[in-house]
């Protein structure tokens, strides 16, 4: 049996000591699967999306770890790469002059509706795809969907919550609160285990993934 995760930095497992010791591997070791972890630190949602169409097939379970709902991915001639205006642009900078150029524009006049609106479609259309291919799925929040709740679109109500652990005001950052933290505020081995054992409560509930 295998298991795909995708996330963010809080999925891969950054400013751990030892990588095995992110809540991914926990989760495959309970599980006795074997993981196939692509999360990547500056992940944004869409590359999650693009990982999970792409790899599903291949997987008996796949967790989805989503990041902060404003982390939008472009592309240009020189590749891939994500903004996120809720750093007020000091993240997913580099020295691509256009790239710059747009990264200031939309730290400066984003819209947290929109972003939000478009997350929570993202959300519901890779749950029935999901659930088309008959895949068994977990969703949860790193820590970036649950501080927009208040915009309370009509969109909430189609979240099968069932699959989605903590949905719709818990997320890693509630879990880990009183965890130690790295020097770049990453929640180290007690948080992964904190999360890992959220998760394993919650595919019990479900009655196993077997």
């Amino acid at each position: 049996m295998r298991l795909l995760t995708v996330g963010d930095s809080f999925t891969y497992g950054e400013e751990l000591s030892d990588l095995n010791n992110a809540w991914p591997n926990l989760v495959a070791s309970n599980l006795g699967y074997e993981l196939t972890n692509l999360a990547k630190p500056g992940s944004g949602n869409t590359s999650m999306i693009r990982h999970c169409i792409e790899q599903v097939d291949n997987y008996d379970l796949v967790i989805i770890a989503w990041s902060h709902y404003a982390r939008e991915e472009f592309a240009d001639e020189w590749g891939i790469f994500d903004i996120w205006p809720g750093c007020q642009g000091l993240l997913f900078t580099d020295k691509i002059r256009y790239r710059t150029d747009l990264i200031d524009y939309i730290a400066r006049h984003h819209n947290n509706r929109y972003l939000y609106t478009q997350q929570l479609i993202n959300i519901i259309l890779l749950q029935n795809y999901l659930k088309a291919k008959q895949k068994k799925y977990v969703m949860l929040d790193a820590f970036g969907n649950t501080t927009a709740r208040h915009l309370n679109t009509s969109l909430d109500n189609e979240i099968d919550s069932t699959n989605y652990l903590g949905w719709p005001n818990k997320s890693m950052m509630e879990w880990t609160f009183r965890c130690p933290t790295g020097p770049r505020h990453h929640f180290l081995e007690d948080g992964h285990q904190q999360v890992a054992d959220k998760i394993n409560e919650h595919i019990g509930n479900l009655g196993g993934v077997s």
